[in-house]
Formats: C-alpha cells, sequence, structure tokens
C-alpha cells in the first residue's frame, strides 16, 4: 500500500490488559495512553517547499566612461554604479509530514504476521511512506562581491609624463641685457582624458594586428593553434581596455528556500521583491510580491473515526494545482499530492475467511 504514512515515530507500549481474541488488531484515535501493546502512527500531510533562484547584477562604471562615444563610438555605457536584482527561477517541492491531528494507535496481543510487508520501517524504528520524495533543500549562493570587481590598471603606460618647457634667462653682459634659452624638464601626472586617449590607441592597435593576423600581413606565418591562440590573447587584451570605457558587470546567484503547508485553495503571499534590493520589507516602496496558488479542490468534511477491528486508517492524497510567480506573472505550475485535502479510508489487516 504506498502512498499511506508520512514519517511517523514507532512507540510501543505494553501494559498488563488483555484481549478476549489474540489475533484481533484494534485501532483507536492516539489519545496518550493504550491498553495493551500498541504501534502508534500518523497520517501524512503534504509539505511545499519553493526553491527561489535570484540573480544579482552589479555594474561599475569605468574610469574612461564619459570618454567612450568621443573616443571609441561606444553609445549608451553605464555612467554611474548601479545593482538590479532578477528572480530567474522558482522551483516547487514537496515532501510528507506526519499529521499530528491525525494519530492512531493499533493495539495488539500478538504481532500481524503481515504488517510487515504492509508498512516499512526504518532501522532506527521509523514508519516510513515507500514513495515520498523526501528533498532537502538548504539556500546557497554563488558569486563574488561587488568589493571583489577590479579593472586592469586604468593607466594603460605610466601615470606620469614628462613635459619639456623652453624659458628664458635674462643675464647682464658687458654691454647689454641678453635672453639666455633654458630647457626646463617637469614630470606631471596625466590627465583622466589623456590616459582615455591612450587606451583607444591600444584598442585600434590590437583590431589593427587582429586583422593583419587574419589576412596573413605578418613577417612570419603561423600555424592553426598558433593563431587561435593570438587572436585569443587579442581578445582578452581588448576586452580588459574597453571595461575602461563601458564598466565591468558581475553576476551573483542566490537560493532561497520557503516552506509552506496548504490550507485551502487560494493565493498565499511568500515574501516581497524589489529590484533594487532583493528581498525587502512589506512597506518598501515599489516592492512586488511574491506568491503561491492552490488551485480549487473541495476538501472533504474532518471526521475522526471510531475505534474498530482489524483495519488500518490511511489517507488517499487529492491532485492538486500549485502555481507560483511575481506579480501577475505565474512562474511555475505543477500537479501535487496534497495529503490533508484528502479522504481517510481504511483498509483491512486480515482477509476475509473464506466461508
Amino acid at each position: 500500500m504506498k502512498n499511506i504514512f508520512s514519517l511517523i515515530a514507532l512507540s510501543l507500549l505494553v501494559a498488563c490488559a488483555s484481549t478476549k481474541n489474540k489475533n484481533e488488531t484494534v485501532i483507536s484515535p492516539y489519545s496518550g495512553a493504550v491498553g495493551y501493546s500498541a504501534l502508534v502512527y500518523g497520517l501524512p500531510q503534504t509539505r511545499l517547499y519553493f526553491e527561489v533562484e535570484m540573480v544579482k547584477t552589479f555594474v561599475k562604471r569605468g574610469p574612461y566612461a564619459e570618454y567612450a562615444t568621443r573616443m571609441l563610438g561606444i553609445r549608451d555605457v553605464p555612467l554611474k554604479d548601479s545593482e538590479n536584482w532578477q528572480i530567474a527561477s522558482i522551483r516547487i517541492y514537496d515532501r510528507q509530514e506526519v499529521d499530528n491531528s491525525q494519530l492512531y494507535a493499533l493495539s495488539f496481543i500478538d504481532y500481524p504476521a503481515n504488517l510487515d510487508r504492509l508498512l516499512h520501517f526504518t532501522k532506527e524504528g521509523l514508519l516510513m511512506d515507500l514513495s515520498a520524495d523526501h528533498v532537502l533543500v538548504n539556500s546557497r549562493s554563488a558569486g563574488s562581491s561587488s568589493g571583489d570587481i577590479h579593472f586592469m590598471n586604468a593607466a594603460v603606460k605610466s601615470t606620469v609624463i614628462e613635459r619639456v618647457d623652453t624659458v628664458y634667462k635674462t643675464i647682464l653682459t658687458d654691454t647689454a641685457f641678453v635672453k639666455i634659452p633654458l630647457l626646463q624638464r617637469k614630470v606631471t601626472g596625466k590627465s583622466t582624458e589623456e590616459q582615455a586617449r591612450e587606451a583607444a590607441e591600444q584598442i585600434f592597435d590590437l583590431r589593427k594586428g587582429r586583422l593583419n593576423v587574419i589576412t596573413g600581413n605578418i613577417d612570419h606565418s603561423l600555424d592553426g593553434s598558433a593563431i587561435k591562440q593570438v587572436l585569443e590573447a587579442f581578445d582578452i587584451q581588448e576586452e580588459q581596455l574597453l571595461s575602461l570605457f563601458n564598466g565591468l558587470r558581475t553576476e551573483n546567484r542566490y537560493v532561497y528556500t520557503y516552506s509552506a503547508l496548504p490550507e485551502k485553495a487560494g493565493v498565499t503571499p511568500l515574501f516581497r521583491f524589489s529590484e533594487k534590493a532583493g528581498i525587502v520589507t512589506q512597506n518598501t516602496a515599489g516592492a512586488k510580491e511574491v506568491w503561491y496558488r492552490t488551485g480549487e479542490v473541495r476538501i472533504p468534511p474532518q471526521h475522526q473515526p471510531e475505534q474498530a477491528s482489524n483495519i488500518v486508517y490511511y489517507r488517499i492524497p487529492q491532485i492538486v494545482e500549485i502555481s507560483a510567480g511575481i506579480d501577475n506573472n505565474v512562474m511555475i505550475s505543477k500537479m501535487k499530492d496534497i495529503y490533508q485535502f484528502g479522504h481517510i479510508v481504511s483498509f483491512p489487516l486480515l482477509a476475509p475467511k473464506k466461508k
């Protein structure tokens, strides 16, 4: 009998009472006390887990961003640092757990011979649902922080430049005042515009060199693998230099897991989300709601079975559509077995006797 029991504790309680029929097994709602040897178990309920993967994109402005259009013709480069969050995906898992409102005691004198074939016990003394999908989901993150983003040396060559100026010194001779030219050397730091121009020139030199390699306009021949390595080196250098103008982008991925116990049909909020800050509080302006929806289902009236002989109570789940999304967008929808919405029924422990 699959899909019957959830994870429960096994309890064997022994007392001095007796029963007339040694083959009789009595089941009753568990109230904390039984009259003789008993196996206590519980019916399952379904807990849902929503694994939300978020992507945080950090954009760092390039030091030469303001010269990108004028020197390289690149438009729409970021002119300031920015941070953006997006929900990449939502996954839905489920697992069965004990419903503490549906505990039962199987009382007996002689342990039923077929009980082990009907139920599955672990070595730890737990009664398991044979088909339950027990998923352990952990929150995790991957990627680098914004503080780890570094540009290559912004000054492509040297950060200083030597300037030679001509100055005139006036001296007095025997007959008149004479101006003598003197060369005066000064070392000054390069301006940002000068460094940007130098980087742009190197980008054009790299592109010219790449074209020469592709067309074979070089002093010596290269085989196929050598050409590939040279072109890859050109690409890496150009990418590093271009980042000084159009900035750097990094992505960090975060996974958060939320659990929920469906109780009725309808929409239930999980958390609020902002594209600027990720997970936020209820009062954050502009935040959107991330939710899950339980599809329409007819939940049967809950009743507490009375004491009976030679049967076991179990619960048949109902198949329900579970969906999740953000704001008005549905990101995932799945059909799930929801045990707490199902009927409580019974099956016999003993086969009927032949007449």
